[in-house]
């Protein structure tokens, strides 16, 4: 848990992927995961990703429209997506919503 929480916050993260041996995605630990951990009075010291994560998380394919991903970030109000190859759900990658702004805005700034 402690490489997750320097992930989060020193790095500025949303949150963290959780993948299996085979880079499968198993689930995500985002900021209020942690925080509904710590609310509860459980120790992170003695956790597990798996303990916290969110299972299942939403996922899009490395070839969605951006609009497409934007829209499962509004929808399920989620500011991260794991992106996934064409091999069922095998991470390749992460978006999330600065991501998209940052895009969004070099777009427009830069002449």
């Amino acid at each position: 848990m402690a490489v997750i929480n320097t992930q989060l916050f020193a790095g500025g993260f949303n949150g963290v992927t959780v993948v299996d041996d085979n880079d499968y995605v198993d689930g995500i630990v985002t900021a209020i995961d942690i925080l509904k951990t710590i609310r509860e009075g459980k120790t992170l010291k003695t956790m597990i990703a798996k303990d916290i994560m969110t299972p299942n998380p939403y996922v899009v394919k490395k070839d969605a429209p951006i609009n497409d991903v934007i829209d499962v970030m509004i929808e399920k109000g989620v500011v991260m997506v794991p992106v996934v190859g064409d091999n069922a759900n095998k991470i390749i990658g992460v978006v999330s919503g600065s991501d998209i702004i940052t895009e969004w805005l070099k777009e427009r700034l830069t002449p």
